[in-house]
């Protein structure tokens, strides 16, 4: 399978890492310089909290964060989708607060899967403020373990097991010793491992964490294939035996590339766009020009992507969309009786007056 790294100097910069964080090799010096940029990033973060230092904002309803260490790609939002389902299944009324743009690709997601009210925007105490006034029982962060503002009940942490867990990882947000401050760790695409590498993760991130909080693991399944909403297009098919240029701009290309392959289709070649890239026609036009190249009978990408690349599809060939669910390997009901009892904790201060914050950790 070829793998090409488009989307300008930011897309060959961030796939270099993706791929450095995936295989876990390098040489010493490109080594070097991913962790010299890390630690810069860092220390930037480490002065901004000194520098907002606040006691958090308590809420009278509980607040459970989703979030993660790493950079993009670790299932946040799949998970936050079954979080607030199981949520509404018993009663509750939640809210979802994101940090992206009403217009961005999760938070349009989030919306298409009937999950609003969906609060979008870098100021999530005041969106909180918001919710409450909206009748929300309970907040939930999407994206929320670096964000300090807020108090919360319950912090999920993501861990993408196809990551490097060490602590050169140029895609870590924070150092590995942040896991600590997790009450509960989550294995995201476990599925890319056996049953004996899973268990060896597992204990891994449960020395990091300082305790058993590993709960907990999901891999992605397959549900559906359709043609993106366009004029002409061809109804739904089954991949089987079709030779595809599989394109996305996720955080784990290379999971989204397996994911394709269990359809039963040929990837020809996998087109790696940054993370949250809005596709422009030139992007749809280079698409299409690699499919005739290699002679493919279409573009696969994701749901999360067809949002951004379906506007500007023009070519005859058909662009397919893969849709998928979250298939949990292990510890589904133990995770929802962690969350159960964060539930029943009750905030001890409630906050009359708000304050705003324009930051996002």
């Amino acid at each position: 399978m070829r793998v090409i790294f488009a989307g300008g100097w930011r897309g060959r910069w961030e796939g270099w890492l993706r791929a450095l964080s995936a295989k876990a090799i390098s040489t010493p010096l490109t080594l070097a310089g991913a962790r010299a940029l890390r630690d810069t990033l860092w220390l930037a973060v480490r002065v901004r909290n000194a520098v907002r230092r606040q006691p958090p904002v308590r809420l009278p309803v509980p607040v459970i964060s989703v979030g993660n260490i790493t950079v993009g790609g670790t299932g946040k939002t799949p998970l936050t989708r079954w979080l607030v389902h199981r949520l509404r299944e018993h009663g509750h009324r939640p809210a979802i607060l994101t940090p992206l743009t009403a217009d961005a690709d999760e938070a349009q997601e989030h919306a298409d899967a009937g999950l609003q009210p969906v609060y979008t925007g870098r100021d999530r105490v005041a969106k909180a403020q918001q919710a409450l006034a909206e009748g929300a029982t309970v907040i939930v962060l999407d994206d929320g373990f670096q964000y300090r503002r807020l108090h919360r009940q319950l912090d999920i942490v993501l861990w993408d097991a196809t990551a490097w867990l060490h602590p050169s990882n140029p895609l870590l947000r924070e150092p590995l010793t942040a896991l600590r401050r997790a009450d509960v760790l989550v294995l995201s695409k476990a599925d890319a491992l056996d049953a004996k590498s899973q268990q060896r993760l597992r204990d891994a991130l449960n020395a990091l964490a300082g305790g058993a909080k590993v709960l907990a693991a999901f891999g992605y399944a397959p549900v559906d294939v359709q043609s993106w909403r366009q004029e002409g297009s061809q109804p739904a098919r089954t991949l089987q035996g079709q030779r595809v240029i599989l394109v996305t701009g996720t955080g784990n290309p290379f999971y989204v590339a397996l994911t394709a392959q269990r359809l039963g289709c040929v990837v020809e070649a996998l087109v790696c766009f940054p993370d949250h890239h809005r596709f422009t026609p030139a992007d749809a036009e280079l698409t299409a020009a690699l499919a005739r190249r290699w002679d493919a009978d279409g573009v696969l990408t994701t749901y999360k992507d067809a949002l951004k690349l379906g506007r500007v599809w023009r070519a005859s060939l058909p662009l397919w969309v893969v849709q998928v669910r979250v298939q949990w390997l292990w510890g589904e009901e133990a995770l929802w009786e962690a969350i159960t009892r964060s539930l029943s904790s009750s905030p001890n201060l409630v906050t009359s007056n708000l304050p705003c914050d324009e930051g996002t950790g």
